[in-house]
């Protein structure tokens, strides 16, 4: 079976400046096997739901 761990971000994002951190931000986590899920617009920016797989027998796995 699959297994997958989740990340959740949030960007403050008040001018278009910061919309280039949220996508340098993302796409490092996107090289390091992190896939967006899904973004919310808040009030006062995103916040940005991330999964990944995990490598069977990874330490990260429950037992």
């Amino acid at each position: 079976m699959k297994r997958f761990e989740y990340e959740i971000m949030f960007f403050e994002v008040k001018k278009t400046k910061d919309f280039e951190k949220m996508r340098r931000a993302l796409n490092d986590h996107g090289a390091d096997g992190w896939e967006v899920l899904s973004a919310e617009a808040g009030d006062y920016g995103y916040t940005t739901f991330l999964k990944r797989e995990l490598a069977p027998n990874s330490a990260s796995e429950a037992p």
